[in-house]
C-alpha cells in the first residue's frame, strides 16, 4: 500500500497548501474563497489528466501468455503487475493558480500503480483459445496519520487468440494474434483534517490567521480498452522467450473534485477588538477522456518450472510516457 499512499500524499498535500495564506478583510472573504475554489479546479484537471493516461495502461498490462492452447485445454494463472506512468511535473508547477503554490507539492516523476490478476483460458476448435482476466486493488481503507483513504480498483477482461504460425523445423518461430477487452473502474478517497496559525496581510492591514477545516479529495474513473496484440515465441528447452507488440484503444473518462469546509477567524494584528470569524465551502474538480491510444512493445520469457507449470517475466514499453513490468505463474493443461 506504500504506493496508494504516496498518491494520496500528492492530493492530500494540495488540500492542506491551499489553505495556506488564507486571509482577507472580511469584505475579501468570498474572493479569496473564489481563489481557493479555482485553484482547486486547476489541480483537480492536473489530477485527471494524468490519471488518463494511468488507468487505461495500467488495466491492459501484463496480459500476455506465449503458449497456446490446444482444443479443451485449459490453464488457470495469477500475475502481479507494476505500471509506471510520467507525470506532468512540470504543468503541475506553472497551474496559474493564485493562493496555492504549486511548487512547493511534493510528489515524484513517475506514478506506480499496481494490480493482481486472475486468469482463466479454455482451448476452442480452429485453433483458438479464449480467456477471462478478473483483478485490480481490492477495495480497502486505512488511516495515515489524521488522514482517512479509501481505494478500490476493479478489472475485468475477456481475450480470444489464434495461432497462425505453429514453430517447427521449417518454421522456427511461432505467431499468436489475438484480441481483448478490458474495463477499470475504481475511486481513490482522503479526507484529512487542517488547522493553522499565521499572519497573513490583505489591503496593507496584518492580520493573526486561525483555520479549522476539513479536506476531501476524491478521484473516480471508468475505463474501456480494445485490445489488439502479435506475439512471435520460440521454445527452447525448458524456456519460452518471446516478443511482440499491441495496441489498445481507449474510451471512458475520469474526474477528481477537491472539497474544502472549514472556518476561518482573522483578528487584526494591531487591534484584537477588530475580529470576526466565518465559515466557507469550496469544491473544484476536473474531467478527462481516457487517453485514446496505448501502442506498445513487448518482451518476456516463460520458464517450465513443472510439466504443467510455468513462471513468467514480462515487460512492456510504451515510449517514455508508459512503461510495465509483471511476474506470473500459471498452471496449463494441453
Amino acid at each position: 500500500m506504500m504506493i496508494i499512499r504516496r498518491f494520496i500524499a500528492i492530493t492530500c498535500t494540495i488540500i492542506l497548501t491551499s489553505h495556506q495564506g488564507f486571509g482577507a478583510a472580511p469584505a475579501d472573504y468570498q474572493t479569496v474563497v473564489n481563489q481557493i475554489n479555482t485553484d482547486s479546479s486547476l489541480i483537480s484537471q492536473w489530477m485527471s489528466d494524468q490519471l488518463r493516461y494511468i488507468v487505461p495502461f495500467n488495466s491492459t498490462a501484463g496480459a500476455v501468455v506465449p503458449s497456446q492452447l490446444k482444443i479443451f485445454g485449459f490453464e488457470v494463472g495469477v500475475e502481479g503487475v507494476v505500471s509506471g506512468t510520467e507525470l506532468d511535473v512540470s504543468g503541475l508547477r506553472n497551474l496559474p493558480t493564485s493562493v496555492v503554490d504549486t511548487k512547493t507539492i511534493d510528489t515524484f516523476n513517475r506514478f506506480p500503480m499496481p494490480a493482481v490478476i486472475g486468469h482463466a483460458k479454455i482451448g476452442l476448435p480452429f485453433g483458438l483459445d479464449a480467456g477471462v482476466r478478473v483483478g485490480g486493488i481490492p477495495k480497502q481503507s486505512f488511516d495515515s496519520n489524521k488522514t482517512h483513504v479509501s481505494v478500490k480498483n476493479g478489472i475485468f477482461g475477456i481475450d480470444l487468440r489464434k495461432k497462425l504460425i505453429e514453430e517447427g523445423i521449417a518454421k522456427p518461430f511461432g505467431l499468436t494474434i489475438g484480441a481483448s477487452f478490458t474495463r477499470a473502474s475504481g475511486s481513490i478517497d482522503a479526507t484529512t483534517p487542517y488547522t493553522s496559525n499565521s499572519q497573513t496581510t490583505a489591503n496593507g492591514t496584518t492580520y493573526n490567521s486561525t483555520l479549522n477545516a476539513t479536506g476531501n479529495g476524491h478521484s473516480e474513473w471508468d475505463t474501456k480498452s480494445l485490445g489488439f496484440q502479435a506475439i512471435l515465441n520460440k521454445k527452447i528447452l525448458f524456456i519460452n522467450p518471446y516478443v511482440g507488440a499491441s495496441a489498445n484503444r481507449n474510451f471512458g473518462s475520469v474526474s477528481t473534485a477537491i472539497t474544502t469546509t472549514g472556518t476561518e477567524t482573522i483578528t487584526n494584528a494591531s487591534n484584537p477588538a477588530d475580529t470576526s470569524s466565518q465559515s466557507f465551502s469550496t469544491l473544484g474538480s476536473g474531467s478527462a477522456d481516457a487517453n485514446k491510444w496505448d501502442i506498445r512493445a513487448l518482451a518476456g520469457i516463460e520458464f517450465s518450472l513443472l510439466p504443467f507449470m510455468r513462471l513468467g517475466l514480462h515487460g512492456e514499453y510504451a515510449g517514455s510516457k508508459n512503461v510495465a513490468g509483471a511476474l506470473g505463474l500459471r498452471v496449463q493443461f494441453r
